[in-house]
């Protein structure tokens, strides 16, 4: 479900903390300052870890004042400025490496997982079918995968479009995942 760490001792890295405040818009940081230290997180440190539970806490208190599209902000920024291997140049490559890359920043139990899926080309229409059954909030994960989708959209594309699977379970009415289709011609 949303919001809850599967174990009290699941640590996030320090840069996923870094850019969750990067990604506040101008004159907003003070918000997710604030709301940081109130979860025990002051002056965050990119090199050390946290709490994944008290982020998850800074994140609800975010929607909670500032609405779920902040966290969808969010979840675009952090795709926006992560720094990813030299080999994920493609949309392919990025989604099919994003749970490498959310295991190398989150330790210390089951921390869940984001499943690629590639479902090929029908009808000229390119699909991949992410799963994430992980703690992060629903719009969150869509935001990271739109970003990613917007950063490394294939030549030629002119839009990428990725929707929440509504036929399938999802965090927000207490499943354990949500899936996203993500799409382009």
């Amino acid at each position: 479900m949303e919001f809850r760490s599967s174990a009290p001792g699941v640590e996030v890295f320090g840069a996923v903390v870094a850019a969750f405040l990067a990604a506040f818009p101008k004159g907003t940081e003070a918000v997710g300052v604030s709301t940081l230290a109130a979860q025990g997180i002051k002056n965050p440190d990119p090199e050390k870890w946290y709490p994944l539970q008290s982020l998850l806490n800074a994140m609800k208190d975010v929607a909670a004042k500032m609405g779920v599209d902040m966290l969808r902000r969010i979840g675009e920024g952090i795709a926006g400025n992560a720094i990813l291997p030299p080999g994920w140049t493609t949309l392919e490559s990025v989604l099919s490496g994003i749970d490498t890359a959310y295991h190398l920043n989150h330790r210390g139990g089951e921390i869940g997982h984001y499943e690629f899926h590639d479902e090929g080309v029908s009808s000229g229409l390119r699909r991949i079918r992410m799963e994430c059954p992980n703690p992060y909030p629903c719009v969150f994960d869509q935001g990271t995968i739109d970003g990613f989708a917007n950063r490394f959209r294939p030549p030629g594309c002119i839009d990428v479009l990725v929707r929440h699977d509504d036929a399938q379970p999802c965090r927000q009415h207490g499943a354990d995942s949500c899936t996203y289709v993500v799409s382009w011609a």
